[in-house]
């Protein structure tokens, strides 16, 4: 993952094209600031070393009970 200062505007241009978004670049400029936080956040996420654990994701259709 690139750092956030090494994603230039064109380069999230690309990005939001491939992905179909239809976005202006007024539009990906207005965006850039979100994506380098959030790429900040991910780029945290992703140097935890959990070891050996196991992840596991659970999914409870009726909750909550209403």
């Amino acid at each position: 993952m690139p750092e956030p200062a090494e994603m230039s505007i064109d380069e999230l241009q690309q990005l939001c094209d491939r992905a179909g978004l239809g976005m202006s670049r007024e539009e990906v400029e207005a965006l850039k600031p979100v994506y380098d936080l959030y790429a900040a956040y991910a780029r945290q996420c992703h140097e935890i070393e959990f070891g050996a654990t196991e992840m596991i994701v659970e999914y409870h259709p009726d909750w909550p009970e209403e």
